[in-house]
C-alpha cells in the first residue's frame, strides 16, 4: 500500500481502538474461587487461621478477603505481581523449610495448582460486606431462611401484569413504550426520535439473520408505500432458515457447545456427532418450537415422547461440556451448571461445598440435583450418541462435606429446589427424575425460567439486558430497572406457548427498538447508561456477524446448506457460515479470542466487549480480509465507486464520499486499478459503518 492513503486510515482506527476502553476488564469470576479455593480453605486452614480459632496462627486471618491481602506477622501472602513469591504458594507447595502448610501434609499437585491459578487471576473473591463473615458464613447464624428468601425475593415471585393507562397520544401506543414511558416520565425524559428507514432495515437483517441487507432490497424498501412494510419485513426475516442459525449461535454460548473434551489423557478428544446437536437447535428455532418444549428436551428427550428419536440430539447440551480428565463429580457439576444457570439464571453450583453464600440453596439441593446427573448415563455405541438413559441400579447421592468425595454425609434424595417448590416437594418417583425436573424447570408457574429467556432476547435485540446479570437471578442481581416490562413479556410469552418468534416480533414492534441512537447530552447525563432505554443502544457487529457480512459483500458466502460438520473456518479458503466453526476447547484459535467469541469451557451469560488493537491490526492486515476485498474487486461488476459503494454499505455515496474515492483512486495510478479497487473496498469494511450497528 502506498503512503498516505490507506494506511493513515487504517493506522487511526488502530490508534482509537488501542485507546478504547476494555471492558472485558480485569474481573475474574468468583465461581473459581468458590469452587477451588474456598473449600480448601475451610478444610485445612480455618482451624488455625480464622475468627473460630480465636487468636489466629501467626496474625494471619484466611476466612475473609481483607486477611489475605493483609497478611499476617510476616507480612503480605499473597503477590499479584509475581505469584511465585507468594508466601501461600511457597508454604503449600513445601519449598520453604520453614513455612510448610498445612503441617500435616502436603496438599495435592492439583489444588496447589489450582491456587497458582488463582493468585494469577488476581486472587479474585466476593466482595465483602459489614459484617459479612460473622452473619453469612455460618449457616446457622443466617438470619433468612430458604422460606423467607422465596418470599422476599423478586425473582422467586410469580410475575405480574400491570400495564399502565396514559392519555392522549400514550393512550394506544404498544405496551412496551407505555411501560417504558414510566420511567422516562420519572426521570423527565422522553424517548427518542424514531430511526431512518436505512438504519431500521440494516438493524433488523443483523437482529433476526445476522446479515446485512444488499442494495437492492434496501431500494425495493425505501420505494415502498405499504404502510405494512415494516410488519412484512420482519416476518420475512423470521421465516428466514437464516433465523435459525443467527440466534442459534447464540444458544450455544449458553450451551457451551465445542466439537472437543478438552484434555482427556490419550482418548480421542473429539465429539464426532456435536454437530447434531447444532443442528438440532438450528431446526428448532426455525421451526419456531415451543421454548418449553425446547428446553425439556434438552434434558429429558428420551422420556419425553421424541418422534423417532429425531429430538434425541437435544441432550447434547448435557452430555458436549468439557471432561475435566474424566472426572465425574466436575463432570455432574458442570452439568449442574449449566442447567441452572442457563435456564434458570440460579448459580446452583456455588452449594457443592457449602451451603450457598447469599441464595436460598442449600448443600442439599445441590446433591438432590446431583443425584439425578449420577443416574443418568450415556450409552455407549449408541445410535444416539448424545443421549443420556437412566442406569438400572438407582441410588440416591450423599451430600459430600466441603465437596470432599471422600467426606461423606447425609444421604439425600433426588428431587427439585426448595425454593422453587414450597408447598409441593417430593423426591421424584421416575428413574432418574430427568423428566420430572424438566417438567419442573419448564413450567409455567417456574418463575424464573421464562424471565430468564426472556430477558437474554431482550439483550439481544436491545444490546443490554434489563437483569445485567443474565444467568444470577439471585439476591446478589439487582432488581431490574424495568421490572414491570420484563414480567409483561414474560406473562405474553407464556401465553403465546413460549415463542421465540412471537417475543422477537413483540419487541421489533414497539417504537423503543425503532429508536434512534441520538446522542442527547442532558438524556445521558441524567441516564448515562440508557437503563431506561431512551435511546436505542450502538452496538459493535459480534465476530460471527462481521466474518459473515464480509464473506455474503464479497461473494464469498455458501449459504447452500443448513447444517452439517463442523468446518474450520480460520482457513482463508472456508466458505461457511461462522456459526459452524470448529470449536476446540484445548486451542481455540487465537483470532476467536480477539474478537470475543464465547469460550466454550463452561456456560456463558452474556460476551464480553473489548476494544483492542489486535481487530483493527486483522482488518487491516489478514489474509482473509486482503483475499476477500481483492476477490470484490477483481469483478467489472464493482469497477465504479458507486458499485462498490452499493455492494459494502448498500447505499450510493454522497457527493463528498464519491469525490474522495476519485481522488483516492486517481492517486493510485501507479499501481493497478484493480489493486487500487481492493484498497477502496478494505477501507469500507474498516469503516464504523460497517463494523457497528446504529
Amino acid at each position: 500500500m502506498r503512503p498516505g492513503s490507506i494506511p493513515s486510515v487504517a493506522l487511526l482506527v488502530c490508534v482509537v481502538s488501542a485507546c478504547g476502553v476494555n471492558s472485558r476488564a480485569v474481573r475474574a469470576d468468583v465461581d473459581f474461587f468458590e469452587k477451588h479455593i474456598r473449600p480448601v480453605l475451610v478444610e485445612h486452614c480455618y482451624e488455625c487461621h480464622s475468627d473460630k480459632a480465636g487468636e489466629p496462627k501467626a496474625g494471619l486471618l484466611l476466612d475473609r478477603r481483607s486477611g489475605w491481602e493483609q497478611g499476617g506477622d510476616s507480612g503480605p501472602v499473597l503477590d499479584l505481581d509475581n505469584p511465585e513469591e507468594s508466601l501461600l504458594l511457597k508454604a503449600i507447595s513445601y519449598n520453604d523449610d520453614f513455612y510448610q502448610m498445612p503441617p500435616e501434609e502436603k496438599l495435592s499437585d492439583e489444588i496447589v495448582d489450582h491456587f497458582r491459578e488463582w493468585i494469577e487471576m488476581g486472587a479474585p473473591a466476593p466482595e465483602e460486606q459489614e459484617d459479612d463473615d460473622k452473619e453469612e458464613s455460618d449457616a446457622e447464624n443466617r438470619e433468612e431462611s430458604v422460606a423467607s428468601l422465596g418470599t422476599s425475593h423478586w425473582a422467586f415471585q410469580p410475575p405480574s401484569l400491570n400495564i399502565p393507562a396514559f392519555e392522549g397520544e400514550l393512550s394506544h401506543a404498544h405496551p412496551i413504550d407505555r411501560l417504558i414511558a414510566v420511567g422516562l416520565q420519572e426521570a423527565d425524559l422522553a424517548p427518542s426520535q424514531r430511526a431512518t428507514d436505512e438504519t431500521l432495515v440494516r438493524r433488523l437483517h443483523f437482529d433476526l439473520t445476522g446479515l446485512p441487507p444488499d442494495y437492492e432490497s434496501m431500494q425495493q424498501y425505501l420505494s415502498s408505500e405499504d404502510e405494512r412494510k415494516y410488519e412484512q419485513l420482519v416476518e420475512q426475516l423470521l421465516q428466514s432458515p437464516r433465523f435459525g442459525e443467527r440466534w442459534a449461535r447464540y444458544w450455544l454460548d449458553v450451551a457451551r457447545f465445542a466439537d472437543t473434551k478438552g484434555y482427556v489423557f490419550t482418548q480421542d478428544r473429539n465429539y464426532p456427532d456435536a454437530h447434531k446437536y447444532r443442528d438440532w437447535v438450528i431446526d428448532s428455532f426455525n421451526r419456531d418450537r415451543s421454548i418449553k418444549e425446547f428446553l425439556q428436551f434438552q434434558l429429558a428427550a428420551d422420556q419425553l415422547g421424541s418422534e423417532q428419536g429425531s429430538d434425541l440430539p437435544a441432550m447434547g447440551f448435557l452430555t458436549l461440556g468439557r471432561r475435566f480428565l474424566n472426572n465425574q463429580n466436575d463432570i455432574i457439576d458442570d452439568r449442574i451448571d449449566v442447567v441452572t444457570r442457563g435456564m434458570m439464571g440460579l448459580t446452583v453450583s456455588c452449594a457443592r461445598c457449602h451451603d450457598h453464600k447469599y441464595d436460598p440453596i442449600p448443600t442439599a439441593d445441590y446433591y438432590s440435583l446431583y443425584g439425578v446427573f449420577d443416574n443418568s448415563s450415556e450409552p455407549g455405541g449408541d445410535p444416539s450418541p448424545l443421549r443420556m438413559v437412566d442406569r438400572k441400579d438407582l441410588r440416591d447421592a450423599h451430600i459430600l462435606l466441603r465437596g470432599n468425595p471422600s467426606n461423606r454425609g447425609e444421604k439425600v434424595p433426588r428431587q427439585f429446589l426448595q425454593v422453587l417448590s414450597p408447598d409441593d416437594r417430593r423426591p421424584f418417583q421416575e428413574g432418574s427424575g430427568r423428566r420430572e425436573m424438566a417438567l419442573a424447570i419448564a413450567a409455567d408457574d417456574n418463575p424464573l425460567t421464562a424471565r430468564v429467556f426472556v430477558n437474554r432476547v431482550w439483550g439481544h435485540l436491545m444490546g443490554s439486558h434489563l437483569v445485567e446479570t443474565p444467568s444470577d437471578f439471585g439476591t446478589r442481581s439487582n432488581r431490574p430497572t424495568q421490572l414491570p416490562l420484563l414480567d409483561y413479556l414474560t406473562i405474553r410469552f407464556i401465553e403465546n406457548d413460549w415463542s421465540l418468534k412471537w417475543l422477537v416480533r413483540e419487541i421489533t414492534g414497539s417504537s423503543t427498538y425503532q429508536q434512534s441512537v441520538t446522542h442527547r447530552a442532558a438524556a445521558i447525563e441524567r441516564d448515562p447508561e440508557n437503563r431506561l432505554y431512551w435511546r436505542m443502544n450502538r452496538r459493535r457487529l459480534d465476530f460471527e456477524a462481521m466474518r459473515d457480512s464480509i464473506l455474503k459483500i464479497c461473494n464469498g458466502l455458501d449459504l447452500s446448506e443448513i447444517g452439517g460438520p463442523s468446518d474450520k473456518i480460520t482457513r482463508v479458503e472456508s466458505r461457511r457460515r461462522s456459526l459452524y466453526a470448529h470449536l476446540d476447547r484445548q486451542n481455540l484459535p487465537s483470532l476467536f479470542r480477539v474478537f470475543d467469541v464465547a469460550l466454550p469451557d463452561t456456560h456463558v451469560p452474556k460476551r464480553f466487549q473489548t476494544t483492542v488493537p489486535q481487530q483493527a491490526l486483522f482488518l487491516m492486515n489478514s489474509p482473509f480480509i486482503r483475499h476477500h476485498s481483492q476477490g470484490l474487486a477483481s469483478s467489472r461488476e464493482y469497477e465504479t465507486v458507486e458499485a462498490l459503494y452499493r455492494q459494502i454499505l448498500a447505499r450510493d455515496p454522497n457527493p463528498q464520499e464519491q469525490e474522495l474515492a476519485k481522488v483516492f483512486l486517481t492517486d493510485g495510478a501507479h499501481q493497478s486499478k484493480e489493486q487500487t479497487l481492493a484498497e477502496l473496498a478494505q477501507v469500507l469494511l474498516l469503516s464504523n459503518e460497517f463494523i457497528f450497528l446504529d
